[in-house]
């Protein structure tokens, strides 16, 4: 029962908008430095999956 309310509990920190911008939930109750590090991870897994559809689609032929 613990986990189902941890799992219940779980929310999305990080997100994007339409244009690609990153959307910081605020309302969180985790600490400041926590959230910045997920931005960023977020931010560069997203730039990271960009490069790599780029390569599949317009790579090497």
């Amino acid at each position: 029962m613990e986990a189902a309310i941890k799992y219940e509990s779980h929310e999305e920190v990080v997100s994007f908008d339409q244009k690609g911008n990153v959307i910081v939930n605020k309302d969180s109750p985790m600490s400041k430095k926590l959230m910045a590090r997920r931005a960023i991870e977020a931010h560069l897994e997203r730039k990271r999956l960009e490069k790599d559809l780029e390569d599949y689609y317009f790579g090497e032929v």
